[in-house]
């Protein structure tokens, strides 16, 4: 709450709901996970769950058995009757007959709610996922509920505190996040005095292996405290309900800033066990976590780089926040990042023994971690000892020193000793000082710091015990020689330190910058990609040169699914098996393949690419053979899935803007044209129909006038309907290139003669003023359909300006064209519309009703077909004006022909 108004905090309630709209959001609305929770077997959970699902059965729910494990009990197969059971899956593993869920049935079959017994249980290799939680998690995610069984024992973090209090080790375990996906997890206890009974009668196990677990795990005192570990998990669980409740209904309790931790890994198996115990504190604080691998400058070997992926995986598995960092010193990089993440809580393994480097650098790991960790608050968690036998583990053991360095820093000193001792005379013994120094600080550039201060040590004593009088002893006779020994002594080991520091430091932001100039390059690489084709090719080179892999990008399909091949610009070859994985890759939104715990015997590793909304595609990636990502890679490898995603979803979002734009423009001109059309043929076919009718009228044969008028309207019509129709056709033969010249010399005289004529009638009120010189030269074109381009321009003048308006037609020569100019003398063009009138349907705002906007578009096309232009604009004087410029010669890539 804060302050006195008993508000709840804002961020604390937006952060919960935005939780809970998430993980509707993940596993959509009808989706369901139930779990029965108990101590240990045969407390009921299976026959709990059996009954649970019979009363939903009654209820119409469609229910199904989809595993069911009864270990013989009469009891509980009696339950099982009346509910469909999806038969198991046969799988052939060295020679034995191995049964599994059908997850394929089930996925087909598309039941409300499917029972899955055994929720821990490790499928057989050849499955397609290693663990039957992340078969129960595919059904969620297709929409299939699901209620399970499952024991406190086989909880991640649990299974070590269980083997304690037990002495059994724990082999199938499955993550505490699962909880947290669960919608209701229901309780299912009895007294241990019962369960032991229970056991005694064959209830539990067949009776050959009932004695065998009363001996080793079913003793009172091991079942009591299962029982109160069960209890107090699910009363935490219940709590984290109530306070969520309580949260979002402003209901008055203890409102607390939340926690973060930070737990730090490293290839040591220890840090399994800190991961663990990371879990536990985060789950009962309900706080974020975070996994930190601080990396250093010395390269892993084959078997820590696998020791420090199994660690990752399992934090990450246990729902924690996997990073990493560079840096030389651990202290400082786990400081640095906590502060920058907020982390309130860190948490690190006690050492069992000083080395020597904890000296020189001032205290061990944890001391000087709560030198420097400020507020943050500092967990030191003990190695376990399992029945009073220490582990052989040694965490935060360094490994074995660089060898090569100190050989090297060995013999550069022994070459400067042996070089200077026959010089001692014409030197000195003080100059051999300043060369030993010179020496090491050359030294610190090239060697570790421990190399470093070796040299430095070395360096001293040979100075004292070769040079400095007495020689040969490590007496030094004089003041100002033992001074100068044990100045020099500290300044070596100094500047050898403080040099050697710094380029330790340089390394670390050089590997920094690597990183991010790599991802700053791959960024730029795809900004300059124009397409999707550009962006898979560039990405697939990038990938094959960055991690020397085999690639390959299988995009989605129009449809919501997979296309049925890879992108041809990739490497990889992919069989329908491996389509296949790709397929569920892409529906499940999750990585399978290689080094995954999905389908790990792949030939590659899949990656969905996950595009806010949907997945746009899957990346394969075959790295080295027998060479697993590291901790570097696999971000990196995230980073640009992701960066390939976006980019992905961006063209498809411009292409289907692209399209959307185009169905709108050719809605828009459907439209115009279906009301242009109907317009322009209603018109004259209406003035056909009453002319026509009227002259069927007796009245009107006794009168010879009228009737001659009838006749002259529906010539007119007919003119008009037949200049429509000629458009429209002439139109789609642009359209479809069908349209050839028949290119002849004319007189342009003799073009604008017909022209006039044939619209003598349309030009009537219309003063025309023709401008022909005599000496124009032929030109060479298609007679009919200049003819047409010119009638249209004339017609245009004559219709669309009040009658006594001139129209002039002039024709004139210069060069190698000709030009030919209509003009009127009219209120001209809006010179908003003149670079839009030659599109297909466009009217001008001036133009009185009717036309269908095709003539002016046609006449473009007729004249660009014959290599020239046509420009509008408006005279100076007054008026619109087109000018039609043609060559007087054929173009060469436009030769004669007949037109069609």
């Amino acid at each position: 709450m804060r302050g006195g108004d008993q508000r709840p905090d804002p961020d604390a309630l937006l952060r919960s709901i935005k939780d809970e709209e998430q993980e509707k959001n993940r596993r959509g609305s009808k989706e369901r996970l139930k779990i029965f929770f108990g101590m240990s077997a045969g407390v009921g959970k299976t026959y709990a769950m059996l009954e649970a699902a019979q009363r939903l059965t009654r209820d119409g729910v469609d229910v199904l058995i989809g595993y069911l494990e009864t270990h013989g009990r009469a009891e509980t197969e009696a339950l099982a009757k009346g509910l469909e059971l999806i038969p198991r899956r046969k799988i052939d593993y060295r020679g034995v007959a191995i049964e599994e869920m059908d997850i394929d049935a089930i996925l087909a079959r598309k039941p409300a709610i499917v029972l899955v017994d055994e929720l821990a249980h490790t499928n057989c290799p050849g499955s397609r996922h290693a663990k039957r939680y992340q078969d129960v998690m595919e059904l969620l995610d297709n929409g299939i509920g699901v209620f399970t069984t499952l024991n406190i024992q086989h909880l991640e973090s649990q299974a070590d505190v269980v083997e304690k209090i037990t002495g059994v080790k724990i082999r199938e375990t499955l993550p505490d996040s699962i909880l947290d996906l669960a919608d209701e997890v229901e309780l299912i206890d009895i007294p241990p005095e019962e369960l032991l009974k229970r056991l005694a009668e064959g209830k539990v196990y067949m009776p050959e292996k009932a004695g065998l677990a009363a001996e080793r795990f079913f003793r009172k005192g091991n079942i009591t405290a299962l029982r109160e570990m069960a209890l107090h998990y699910t009363a935490r669980l219940v709590g984290y309900e109530l306070r969520d409740y309580n949260l979002k209904k402003n209901i008055t309790g203890p409102w607390k800033s939340g926690e973060r931790l930070m737990v730090a890994v490293s290839p040591s198996p220890y840090s399994e066990y800190l991961i663990r115990w990371t879990r536990r504190i985060a789950f009962n604080l309900q706080a974020p976590w975070t996994a930190l691998y601080i990396e250093k400058r010395r390269a892993l070997s084959k078997s820590s780089q696998e020791i420090l992926s199994r660690n990752l995986n399992l934090a990450r598995e246990l729902g924690a926040e996997v990073m990493s960092t560079v840096d030389e010193d651990i202290v400082k990089g786990l400081v640095r990042t906590a502060q920058e993440k907020n982390i309130t809580q860190i948490v690190v393994g006690k050492p069992l023994r000083r080395y020597l480097s904890d000296y020189i650098k001032g205290g061990s790991l944890v001391e000087r971690l709560l030198k420097t960790s400020g507020d943050i608050e500092i967990h030191v968690v003990t190695q376990p000892d399992v029945h009073g036998e220490k582990s052989r583990i040694r965490p935060g053991r360094p490994s074995m020193p660089n060898l090569r360095g100190y050989l090297i820093g060995a013999a550069a000193v022994s070459a400067v000793t042996l070089i200077n001792l026959p010089l001692i005379p014409v030197t000195g013994y003080w100059t051999v000082a300043l060369i030993y120094l010179f020496c090491v600080v050359i030294l610190s550039l090239f060697i570790g710091r421990g190399p470093v201060f070796l040299s430095a040590a070395l360096s001293a004593l040979l100075w004292n015990f070769l040079f400095i009088p007495p020689r040969f002893t490590f007496r030094i006779g004089k003041l100002e020689d033992g001074l100068m020994f044990g100045m020099y002594f500290i300044i070596a080991l100094i500047l050898g330190g403080l040099t050697s520091k710094l380029r330790m430091k340089e390394w670390a932001l050089r590997t920094r910058e690597q990183r991010m100039t790599a991802l700053f390059e791959f960024s730029k690489l795809l900004g300059d990609s124009p397409g999707i084709d550009e962006v898979v090719v560039n990405s697939i080179q990038y990938l094959e040169h960055y991690f020397g892999a085999r690639v390959a990008i299988i995009l989605a399909d129009g449809e919501g699914g997979l296309c049925a091949t890879p992108h041809p610009a990739g490497s990889l070859p992919m069989s329908a098996k491996e389509h296949a994985i790709a397929e569920w890759v892409f529906t499940n939104r999750a990585a399978a393949g290689l080094y995954t715990q999905t389908l790990p015997n792949a030939d590659a590793h899949y990656n969905p690419l996950i595009a806010p909304g949907r997945v746009v595609g899957v990346l394969a990636i075959r790295p080295v053979p027998n060479l697993a990502f590291s901790l570097e890679q696999e971000n990196f490898l995230q980073n640009i899935s992701y960066q390939i995603s976006i980019r992905i979803e961006r063209e498809n979002l411009s292409e289907s803007i692209q399209k959307a734009h185009l169905t709108e423009e050719s809605e828009r001109l459907y439209r115009i044209l279906l009301n242009s059309i109907s317009h322009e043929l209603r018109t004259p076919l209406t003035a056909i129909t009453g002319a026509s009718t009227s002259m069927l009228d007796e009245a009107i044969e006794a009168r010879p006038e009228t009737r001659r008028a009838l006749s002259e309207e529906i010539r007119k019509a007919s003119e008009r309907l037949n200049r429509l129709v000629e458009n429209l056709l002439d139109m789609s033969r642009l359209e479809s290139g069908m349209m050839k010249l028949n290119r002849q010399l004319h007189d342009m005289g003799d073009l604008i003669s017909v022209v006039t004529r044939r619209l003598e009638n349309d030009l009537a009120g219309h003063p025309v003023r023709i401008n022909v010189p005599e000496e124009l030269p032929l030109v060479p074109i298609d007679f009919s359909l200049m003819e047409q381009v010119l009638s249209n321009l004339v017609y245009n003048a004559a219709s669309h300006t009040p009658a006594g308006t001139d129209v002039h037609i002039v024709a004139s020569a210069a060069g190698q064209s000709m030009t030919i100019v209509v003009r009127d003398t009219g209120s001209g063009l809006d010179p908003l519309e003149i670079p839009f009138i030659f599109e297909k349907f466009r009217r001008g705002s001036k133009v009185l009703p009717g036309g269908t906007g095709l003539g002016l578009s046609i006449c473009k096309g007729i004249v660009e077909a014959h290599g020239g232009t046509i420009h509008a604009g408006n005279n100076p004087g007054g008026g619109a004006e087109f000018t039609i410029t043609l060559p007087l010669s054929p173009a060469a890539d436009q030769p004669g022909g007949n037109r069609t």
